[in-house]
């Protein structure tokens, strides 16, 4: 029987396609004269921010660029700045536009009622977890147990390590009783990695590539999106994709039941 839910943040149960993090790289970038392309963010999404951070200022073309611009390559002292000033933008700016998204109170709902734990890995910061955990609180949303990507002083994801605390939390032993819910590869491989039952979900994913929170879609263009988002997740390898958190519980009564 399942017994836990672990899911991500932004674009999971808060944050329409992550976009809060996409906004807030392309304007810490943007500061220092840099336009970032849109594909080299959303490749590493769903990983912590300062590695995502790293990985941004490790691609060809941006150390191409700073050194054009400052005559030097970035150093870890420009990742630092860039951290820092992420994590300001993500505890002001970022947060008046996190929203939770429409189907998560009543799956967290469903879940506790049945008894089923749930837990939230991120790769934010404890800071803005926890400004994240009190909108959730204050909206009746009740999720037993939240750690970030700097809680531990150990690799972020896909490194396992945050599920495998979680699990410690409530004395899981078997990782065929926990379920990892993710919108991006990185949160799938996590999840993966710690031998869990790993679901993607594609409504709100990062993966949908959308740019702005007022950006609106045709029907056709929607369901283009859909289909390129499960695409994308499939390169995680999960063992399900769902277009919405609404198919959650529904699924996990087919799991228990052995249906599938």
């Amino acid at each position: 029987m399942i017994r836990l839910c672990v899911f991500d943040l932004g674009g999971t149960i808060v944050d329409k396609f992550s976009l809060s993090p996409f906004l807030c790289l392309k304007d810490i970038f943007k500061n220092k004269g840099i336009d970032i392309n849109d594909n080299l963010i959303f490749k590493d999404m769903g990983k912590d921010k300062k590695q995502h951070i790293n990985l941004i200022l490790n691609d060809e073309h941006i150390q191409k660029n700073w050194l054009h611009l400052y005559d030097r390559y970035p150093s870890m002292t420009d990742s630092r700045i860039l951290y820092n000033e992420f994590n300001r933008y993500q505890l002001n700016e970022g947060m008046k536009n996190i929203e939770i998204l429409p189907e998560t109170k009543d799956c967290i709902n469903l879940l506790n009622y049945n008894s089923i734990s749930t837990g939230v890995t991120t790769g934010f910061n404890k800071p803005v977890t926890m400004h994240i955990k009190e909108k959730l609180k204050e909206n009746d949303i009740n999720i037993n147990h939240y750690v970030s990507s700097t809680c531990l002083g150990k690799p972020g994801r896909p490194a396992p390590y945050m599920i495998n605390h979680i699990m410690d939390k409530l004395s899981i032993k078997d990782p065929q009783k926990v379920i990892k819910i993710d919108d991006t590869v990185v949160g799938l491989r996590e999840g993966k990695l710690a031998g869990c039952i790993t679901v993607g979900v594609a409504q709100w994913s990062t993966y949908m590539k959308m740019k702005s929170y007022d950006q609106v879609l045709t029907k056709e263009e929607h369901t283009e999106k859909i289909k390129n988002c499960r695409n994308t997740l499939k390169e995680g390898d999960p063992d399900f994709i769902i277009n919405s958190l609404n198919e959650l519980y529904p699924l996990i009564n087919m799991i228990n039941s052995g249906i599938i």
